[in-house]
C-alpha cells in the first residue's frame, strides 16, 4: 500500500507539473485558480462552500476570487436573504474560459498520454475510481460539500 500512496502522490505532482504552465501560458490562469472557477460553475456559490470543496485555506480562496471577479470570470452577489453573504456566479467570460480550459487540458492529456492503448488507459481509470471511492467511503465528508 506504501507504494501505491507514493505512486500516487507522484503521478498527482508531475500532472499538476505538466498541466500548469501550459494553461497558464494559454489561459492566464494557474491549476488552483481554475479549481476555484471549476467549483464555482459546478454550483459552491460561497467562498466557504469552494474552500471546502477544494480543501484549500479559506485567505487562499478569497485572494483567488478576488482575482477572477478581477478578470471578469465570477461576480460577487449579495444574497438578497442574507445581506451578509456574497454568492458567486461565473460570467459568461467564466463560462467561455471553463470550456477552453477543458479543451486545453484534454490536448495536454493526449499530448502526454495519447500514445496508450485505451484499454490500459480504461483499467488505470477503473483502478484510480475503485480506490477514490474506497477513499470516500472511509472519509468524512467535509462541510459545504455534497456527497
Amino acid at each position: 500500500m506504501y507504494l501505491l500512496v507514493r505512486t500516487t502522490l507522484r503521478f498527482s505532482r508531475r500532472f499538476r507539473q505538466a498541466l500548469d504552465e501550459p494553461l497558464e501560458r494559454a489561459l492566464g490562469l494557474n491549476t488552483k485558480e481554475l479549481l476555484v472557477l471549476a467549483s464555482v460553475m459546478d454550483g459552491f456559490d460561497t467562498p466557504g462552500a469552494v474552500a471546502a470543496r477544494q480543501n484549500l485555506p479559506a485567505p487562499t480562496v478569497t485572494r483567488i476570487v478576488t482575482k477572477l471577479v478581477g478578470a471578469g470570470l465570477v461576480q460577487r452577489v449579495t444574497d438578497p436573504a442574507d445581506l451578509r453573504l456574497q454568492r458567486l456566479r461565473l460570467t459568461p467570460q467564466g463560462e467561455a474560459t471553463r470550456v477552453r480550459t477543458r479543451a486545453t487540458g484534454q490536448d495536454i492529456v493526449q499530448a502526454h498520454f495519447g500514445h496508450l492503448p485505451p484499454e490500459r488507459v480504461q483499467a488505470a481509470l477503473a483502478a484510480l475510481n475503485a480506490l477514490d471511492d474506497a477513499l470516500n467511503a472511509a472519509l468524512p465528508t467535509p462541510a459545504g460539500e455534497r456527497p
